[in-house]
Parts: C-alpha cells; structure tokens; sequence
C-alpha cells in the first residue's frame, strides 16, 4: 500500500539577485530563512536563466565564498 507524504510547505522563487559579478540568479531555497530550517544547507536550487555579458578584458564571476566548487542545479 502507498502512503501518502505530507507537504509540509511549498516555496515560490524569490527575486532575482546577483551573486558576485557573473551570476543574476533567482535561489529557490535560502539558507538564512527561519521558513527552510528542514531543508539541508547543502540543497542549493537557483534558477540562473541566460544572460549576455559583452567581451570585457575583465574576469566576471564570484571570489573565494563558502560554496566555491558546489555545483547548484
């Protein structure tokens, strides 16, 4: 017999923002809201739809942070 599961909360995507220089991303879940104390700190969701950057002699993207090398989906 399948048993059924409780939703316990459904999360709509937040603003967009950016993160560092090279990413204007929409986080589905954020670490710092008292709302997803259930959800693991390593369960990264962003939305990151495409974006033109013009050619720049400049490096775009994020510094040293906590994450670095996770790959979100």
């Amino acid at each position: 017999m399948i048993q059924e599961k409780q939703i316990i909360k459904i999360v709509l995507p937040r603003e967009k923002h950016w993160v560092g220089d090279g990413f204007y991303v929409s986080s589905i879940f954020s670490m710092h809201s008292e709302d997803n104390k259930h959800i693991s700190p390593f369960l990264l969701l962003d939305h990151a739809a495409p974006k033109y950057f013009p050619p720049t002699d400049q490096k775009l993207g994020v510094g040293e942070h906590p994450h670095r090398g996770f790959e979100t989906v």
